[in-house]
Parts: C-alpha cells; sequence; structure tokens
C-alpha cells in the first residue's frame, strides 16, 4: 500500500535533518512509562499547560505496507521541548502518527486508526482533533502535570494500543512542541496528506467514479494506489 510513500518519506527525512541537527530527540517505547486512561474535562482554571489550538497545530496519520517503510515499533521522536521543560502557558503542537502494516482495507484502515487515537483520551488532558482540518489542541491539567504526564508517556500510551490494532506491525509516534515555523516548514506534506485522504474518502463514501469533474482528479492522477482503489471500487460496483 504506498498511499502516503511520497509524503512519509519528507517526513522521515525532515526528522534525519532533525537529527543531524541534534534536535530531535528519541525514546523507545516502555510498558513501564505508560499514562492512565480517563475521559477528563480540563478547565480554563485547573489548566496548566496548552499544546496547540485550532491555528498553532498540526495533526497527522499516515499509514504504508510496503515492508521497506523505514518505520521502527514504538519510536517516540521528539522535536522541541517537553513539557516539563516549558515555562509557558501556550505552546504550538504538532502530533504525527506514522504506521506500517499489512492492510485489506484502506477505508476501514483510516477509520480504525483514526478511532483509536480519538478513543485513547489520557487522564488529566482534554483533547479536541479536527481531523478534516488536520488541527489538535490539547488542555494539560496542573494535577497531570505534578503527576509527571509529559508526551513521552501519552506516545507511549498511542502506540499500545495502536499496536492493539489487527496488521499493524510498527507505530511510530512524532512530536513537535514550541517551534511555530515547523507548521509552515510541514505544509506542503500536510496538504499532500489530506488531499488523498479526501479522495479516498470521498471514492468510498460518495461511489462517484466521474473524475473528470472530480476536484481530487489531479491527486488520483499523481497517486498510483488511489487510482488502483478506483478501479477495484469501480469493478466491485458493477458487480452489485
Amino acid at each position: 500500500m504506498g498511499l502516503f510513500r511520497e509524503p512519509l518519506q519528507q517526513i522521515l527525512s525532515y526528522c534525519d535533518h532533525a537529527r543531524a541537527a541534534g534536535e530531535l530527540r528519541e525514546f523507545e517505547h516502555s510498558r513501564f512509562m505508560l499514562w492512565p486512561e480517563k475521559k477528563s474535562l480540563v478547565l480554563q482554571d485547573d489548566t496548566q499547560i496548552e499544546l496547540g489550538s485550532s491555528t498553532a497545530s498540526l495533526f497527522l496519520i499516515l499509514w504504508t505496507g510496503e515492508k521497506s517503510a523505514a518505520l521502527e515499533h514504538g519510536r517516540i521522536s521528539l522535536i522541541g521541548p517537553d513539557l516539563g521543560e516549558v515555562d509557558e502557558a501556550r505552546i504550538p503542537f504538532i502530533q504525527i502518527v506514522l504506521i506500517k502494516g499489512q492492510f485489506e482495507d484502506e477505508y476501514e484502515t483510516y477509520r480504525e486508526l483514526r478511532d483509536i487515537i480519538f478513543d485513547t483520551r489520557p487522564e488529566g488532558v482534554s483533547t479536541r482533533i479536527w481531523p478534516d482540518r488536520q488541527k489538535i489542541w490539547c488542555r494539560v491539567s496542573k494535577e497531570a502535570m505534578a503527576q509527571g504526564f509529559n508526551l513521552i508517556r501519552y506516545g507511549n500510551t498511542l502506540i499500545k494500543n495502536l499496536k492493539g490494532l489487527k496488521g499493524v506491525d510498527a507505530a511510530e509516534i512524532l512530536f513537535i512542541t514550541g517551534a511555530a515555523g515547523a507548521q509552515e516548514q510541514l505544509r506542503t506534506i500536510a496538504e499532500r496528506v489530506q488531499g488523498i485522504v479526501e479522495a479516498l474518502l470521498k471514492m468510498y463514501e460518495e461511489m462517484n467514479f466521474d473524475c473528470e469533474d472530480c476536484e481530487y482528479n489531479e491527486v488520483c492522477a499523481e497517486v498510483t494506489t488511489l487510482r488502483d482503489i478506483r478501479e477495484r471500487l469501480r469493478k466491485e460496483r458493477q458487480l452489485q
């Protein structure tokens, strides 16, 4: 499955440059460093730090079925300070989830991965994600911070939950904090990912294969896997 081959390579290259510059820290998944889960409503007065917003954030999910993809299960990468190293009350925030595995249905894969991330609710943290806008916003409570909540523990919990999905061989998380310029640097990649996801959703949910009038015509023309999916769905519809 090569839906995100190009943007995935670009994100890994971005990480390589950050690593070479000494800006990237890497951590291995540990089942001893999880954070408990419980749906929480964190009010403004109870908030220690806010991550992201409707503008200063980025949220992406990419997956691949290519065994050669250079993803390592359990790797958590952090560019910028972790929460205990921040004095500000609000910082820009980027969360990118990278998955490698063997999946039978691209549409269901997206829905299942998205739902696992949505349903991962760290205790003492309010999280809102707008996947159609690629935005994420979190409020971390004073109590959670006092008890040691950080992005590494959050990442460990995410990876544990993602690995529980059938077919997942490797799950990586990339967090970027405090760097307002990172969102602009990743903008082109994010737009590419969004176009692919929206084209995929339209094919499955609308079952409309009139390519000449489709706004995602150029996206499908450039992504071979999207064309393969379109033809498969077209044939399945003809057999109904």
